[in-house]
């Protein structure tokens, strides 16, 4: 059955065109074969979920030569294993709630078809790179994921700030994604010697070329260089599909997209490619000198700076991206810290309390006639119980409290990062991070919810129809209860989420053991400074304590610092239009408009002047001497090159 998997991706994509060339007057009728072609791929992927389950230890990987010249060929196939197989069962229930729930958010949209051709396309891309089994056939679908985020991010093309979103998010992610081609390049480069036979850098080769790696010393006299040249450079891709400092400001402003994209995008699809490809090429960096160390730092430093600027957005959903950023940082801290099981662990529980928290913004944003300010918000609990009591269980589960998903995925983080040394720097932002996490999120929840509402008492808000809140309270389960497949607890088998990925796994970084999990000093911290931010939150935002004042009043210097997002988009401005635009409009200058445009067509010109005049004047000058002497060397030339070499050949065969 697992060789068929490629109608996995198939099925959506296939859905997608036929809504671009046949169902796109249709609006019911588009939105069923978006969300069919998406049912069918994910009952399928939960098919191979569930065999896999079975059989533990069975990998599936199939390819074929697409294009070969000598000895370098590109192979396409399919690479089934533990890590790929949640991928896609993730990739797909997500990806089908949001599409249901956009079925009543988008209704009154007039390019409704379009949309979910959108989606699905996107959806069949993500899909069909998480079962790539080979770097080349990664990089294809990485940039289509990109391709179809650009279209979906600007979707409402004629509002200048969903252009201007769309534009920077394709810019920034193009500047990462031209650092991961010259790194696959690169490695290709330097080893393919060592691996033709298992095609154009394979997954499944990996272990084996990095063991020839290590014990080529001669290679590796100016090897580690190159290694960590390559891994800085892959890291680029990475780091702007996560969104990862300095390349993360793209994604906070992809919130002018509809709010269903922002779900998707910013919970189990695009921003979690960039962990998926540091997941599986985690046997490389564990080579590259100071590979990890790079990646945990950038993480650990994307974790606490995100969280310090979603303090003070008063945009709902971006107080939810800039959440987001802090949540993928964590994650990419994690597989620095060398439990990318953890990471993923984490991936897999942040995609659905975060589609979760996106959808019930989404369904307050609908009932509050898209009203995004959380200033103008207030009082909806009573008014909107559902989507109430949905943001808020998910709201726990972030913040990671017990015994919600949230709480088990980030408690094996911050193992990780005790275990690093509780003096380490990645530790100390780690729980931090943790402090300011809960801080953040509550201040959205009492700001939103809380209180008294503050929007126009003429046209009070009222709970989303069912075809937006039925998928949250779909969601709502797994936020429950999901993390409860990665816990230590004997009493619930042990850990299923470590054992599933086993197969993968050489190094187990979690718990095994019961109820000691929280006897432990990372546990207590996580879980202290979890509630520390909760009842800051509760302080300043619901009881209005005259102590706690807010961040404007009390510290207007941070609040300035943070509610400008630190200035690095006027950092980026100022760079480009000081520095970069500049020095280009100087190579411009010099080399585009005088060399190439101006003096090489009148070199080029004056030359063949000179040489036609220079050729009349000698060759035909009339003397027949001339032209005698000039044939008899014509003769002579063909003769030596071509008569002669004949005459040889056949002397030789006789």
């Amino acid at each position: 059955m697992k060789e068929f998997s490629w109608l996995i991706p198939f099925f959506p994509f296939l859905a997608g065109l036929f809504i671009i060339f046949i169902t796109h007057k249709n609006r019911s009728l588009s939105a069923f074969t978006s969300i069919g072609g998406t049912a069918i791929a994910a009952i399928y992927s939960f098919i191979l979920l569930f065999n896999q389950i079975a059989n533990p230890k069975e990998v599936f990987e199939s390819s074929f030569n697409w294009i070969q010249i000598g000895d370098f060929h590109l192979d396409i196939g399919i690479l089934l294993d533990p890590l790929a197989i949640i991928m896609l069962a993730l990739i797909c229930t997500v990806s089908l709630l949001v599409q249901i729930y956009s079925h009543g958010y988008m209704q009154t949209d007039k390019n409704y078809a379009r949309f979910f051709s959108f989606l699905a396309l996107f959806t069949a891309s993500m899909l069909a790179l998480v079962i790539s089994p080979n770097l080349f056939q990664v990089y294809i679908f990485w940039e289509l994921v990109g391709l179809f985020s650009y279209l979906l991010i600007g979707f409402w093309h004629k509002k200048e700030t969903a252009a201007n979103a769309s534009f920077k998010a394709f810019i920034i992610n193009r500047v990462g994604d031209c650092g991961l081609l010259a790194g696959i390049l690169l490695l290709a480069f330097i080893t393919q010697s060592l691996w033709p036979e298992q095609g154009f850098l394979a997954f499944s080769a990996l272990p084996k070329v990095l063991n020839e790696l290590q014990q080529n010393n001669h290679f590796l006299l100016e090897g580690f260089l190159s290694l960590t040249v390559i891994g800085v450079l892959i890291l680029m891709g990475p780091m702007a599909k996560s969104a990862q400092f300095p390349l993360h400001t793209w994604l906070p402003d992809a919130m002018e997209g509809p709010t269903p994209i922002s779900a998707l995008i910013h919970a189990a699809t695009m921003v979690a490619a960039g962990v998926y490809l540091l997941a599986r090429l985690f046997p490389f960096y564990s080579i590259v000198p100071h590979g990890l160390e790079i990646i945990a730092l950038i993480g650990a430093f994307t974790a606490i700076f995100s969280a310090l600027i979603a303090l003070t957005q008063n945009d709902i959903k971006k107080a939810l991206a800039y959440s987001t950023c802090s949540q993928l940082g964590y994650m990419v801290m994690c597989i620095g810290l060398g439990s990318w099981v953890g990471a993923i662990f984490h991936l897999v529980t942040h995609a659905f309390f975060k589609a979760l928290l996106f959808l019930g913004a989404g369904s307050v944003i609908h009932s509050c006639h898209h009203e995004q300010d959380m200033n103008k918000l207030g009082g909806l609990a009573s008014k909107m119980p559902i989507t109430h009591a949905t943001f808020l269980l998910a709201t726990l589960a972030i913040s990671g409290i017990p015994p919600l998903a949230g709480f088990w995925s980030k408690e094996q983080i911050i193992k990780a990062a005790w275990e690093a040394g509780p003096a380490n720097l990645t530790f100390i932002l780690a729980i931090i991070t943790t402090l300011l996490t809960a801080l953040y999120m509550f201040r959205i929840y009492f700001k939103t919810f809380g209180g008294q509402y503050k929007g126009d008492s003429h046209d009070l808000p009222h709970e989303s129809q069912k075809s937006m809140t039925i998928p949250l309270i779909i969601l709502a389960i797994p936020t429950c209860l999901i993390g409860l497949i990665g816990t230590p607890l004997n009493i619930l088998g042990g850990n299923h989420f470590a054992k599933f990925l086993q197969p993968l796994n050489s190094e187990n970084h979690l718990h095994s053991g019961g109820f000691e999990i929280f006897m432990e000093p990372s546990a207590i911290l996580a879980l202290l400074f979890s509630i520390i931010g909760v009842f800051l939150s509760v302080s300043i935002y619901k009881n209005h304590f005259p102590v706690n004042k807010s961040f404007k009043e009390s510290m207007p210097w941070f609040y300035q610092l943070s509610v400008n997002k630190f200035y690095i988009d006027e950092i980026y401005m100022f760079a480009w239009n000081k520095c970069l635009s500049p020095l280009i409009g100087i190579i411009y200058l010099i080399f585009d408009k005088t060399l190439l445009q101006d003096f090489l067509p009148k070199f080029t010109k004056y030359k063949m002047q000179f040489g036609t005049w220079f050729m009349s004047r000698s060759a035909q000058s009339g003397q027949i001497q001339v032209y005698l002497n000039v044939f008899l060397f014509s003769l002579i030339v063909i003769i030596f090159f071509f008569i002669i070499p004949v005459f040889d050949t056949a002397s030789q065969i006789n």
